[in-house]
């Protein structure tokens, strides 16, 4: 016991020495070698640093925060944006792309540095893991090849998240300087790459990591993935059929099936739909035989708020965990009456007043989480029920509904309008939308309607800006849009990184 809390010590010390600026790799120094020969001289201290790589991932500065409800939200413009009062914290300079003011400025710098800490730790645990016998590990191969799938998952995933926000979007054929590919622990000088080879470099890793969860995850842990309560953290249940917590809450960790919808979304990001679509096919299968909707009463059809699924975990592909995510939404909260509002809800819905994204997640009148907010990220006064407790803490990354989406323009791009308008029709149909979508719609008019299904499906889960920018449109505002840049697309560099360069 006191040799585990020993490298549990160990595993918080350890990201000192990991890296903090991407211009700043740490060498290996004599104290370095000896606290990771430490760390990593059995099995349980590789978990350890393994799951301290997922603690870094649900901080404020990444999924926690920016990467979700907070930054990335904010310059997606799902929230009014008057002023202060309704965005606070620098948000407010963020959604009006000011990336010179020094708020904006620190976001970029707490998401690019913590992100690369992120790659620093996946590197570092991936050149141990690699060299160790799979005898090592106390599931053998099993073990090895989950460790190794997700750390290649995470440092794909991490670099991807930068490239979206600091580089052009392929639509835009920017063949220049992006970021820096960062393979290696540690790195002194880590080159910068053109935009065409991070993707590819991004595609490589995710693709290695599908190949090692294929059989860990559809396989070894298949009764862990086919059951809500094993796939996603909960409170009081009892759980069996596995040898290790370490091997459960796959949905909470970088899993095949996240995987496989992930590379959809990195497909579609590059353009590629052909590729998108392969793998979105992929993930809804198993979203059709594995996984399942939300139920009506626990999304739309809702007489207590308190029953309401606010993050729909039963959708979820991937998915990180903040126990204070909610503590720090609130702290946000008190003192500025119209924070965080949603913007021209309305407009967005309209035609689709009963659907439960709007009813049941978003109310001006009759339920009790706030005027004008949406319910994904708030605390329910009276809940109780241990499944809407259970998912407070959740951070979304990647949903089934994603996969339908990919599918659906991919059909619409291939004039299969009529397998397209199907697909639409079932994904709105679990979302509580009575009207349905007909043959005499046209491309054009479907095409409207599902990147309005996307807003609405990925409300304050930091997906819109990303949308618009793949698309390089202007970002919805209810009226004329917001009109867009090549400025306003790209977040720069940190000043501590271009200040060396």
């Amino acid at each position: 016991m006191m040799k585990n809390m020993r490298k549990l010590y160990l595993i918080f010390l350890l990201p000192a020495f990991w890296l903090i600026s991407c211009n700043d790799f740490l060498d290996v120094s004599a104290d370095n070698e000896l606290l990771q020969n430490e760390i990593y001289g059995d099995y349980k201290g590789v978990r350890m640093a393994v799951n301290g790589v997922y603690r870094n991932l649900s901080s404020m500065d990444l999924y926690g925060q920016n990467l979700t409800w907070g930054f990335a939200s904010a310059i997606g413009h799902n929230y009014q944006s008057n002023g202060t009062s309704y965005l606070p914290y620098g948000l407010y300079e963020a959604a009006a792309f000011n990336w010179e003011s020094a708020d904006a400025q620190s976001f970029a710098e707490r998401i690019w540095s913590k992100a690369y800490n992120v790659i620093a730790s996946c590197n570092d645990i991936i050149q141990h893991v690699v060299t160790k016998d799979t005898s090592f590990f106390g599931e053998g191969k099993m073990e090895k090849d989950m460790i190794l799938g997700e750390m290649y998952g995470l440092r794909s995933l991490m670099h991807f998240e930068l490239f979206r926000l600091f580089c052009p979007a392929p639509v835009m054929n920017h063949t220049g300087r992006a970021i820096p590919y960062v393979t290696k622990y540690p790195d002194l000088q880590p080159q910068y790459q053109t935009s065409p080879a991070v993707m590819d470099s991004i595609i490589t890793d995710m693709t290695r990591a599908q190949s090692l969860l294929a059989v860990v995850d559809t396989v070894f842990n298949r009764r862990q993935n086919t059951s809500i309560y094993s796939r996603v953290r909960s409170i009081n249940r009892s759980l069996s059929n596995s040898p290790d917590d370490f091997f459960l809450y796959r949905a909470c960790r970088m899993n095949y099936f996240a995987v496989n919808a992930l590379l959809a979304r990195i497909y579609m990001y590059k353009g590629d739909d052909e590729n998108a679509y392969t793998n979105a096919v992929v993930a809804y299968k198993y979203h059709q035989r594995w996984f399942r909707w939300t139920s009506n009463s626990n999304q739309g059809s809702v007489s207590n708020i308190n029953f309401l699924y606010p993050k729909r975990y039963n959708e979820l592909f991937l998915c990180f965990s903040n126990n204070d995510v909610v503590d720090q939404v609130e702290n946000i909260l008190k003192g500025y009456t119209y924070s965080l509002r949603m913007k021209n809800m309305d407009i967005l819905f309209a035609g689709d007043l009963d659907d439960y994204r709007y009813t049941g997640f978003y109310n001006k009148t009759t339920l009790t989480y706030g005027s004008q907010r949406y319910a994904t990220w708030l605390r329910f006064s009276g809940a109780t029920f241990s499944e809407v407790l259970d998912q407070l803490p959740l951070l979304p990354v990647i949903r089934a509904s994603e996969m339908y989406h990919i599918q659906i323009e991919y059909l619409l791009n291939k004039n299969r309008k009529t397998e397209a308008i199907e697909l639409f029709n079932s994904l709105r149909t679990s979302r509580g939308a009575k009207t349905k979508l007909t043959a005499d719609m046209t491309v054009t008019d479907l095409r409207l309607k599902l990147e309005y299904d996307i807003i609405r499906e990925t409300l304050t889960e930091g997906q819109t800006f990303f949308m618009f920018k793949r698309l390089n449109r202007d970002i919805f505002n209810g009226r004329e849009g917001i009109k867009m840049t090549p400025e306003k697309w790209v977040v720069p560099i940190p000043y501590s990184e271009t200040a060396y360069q």
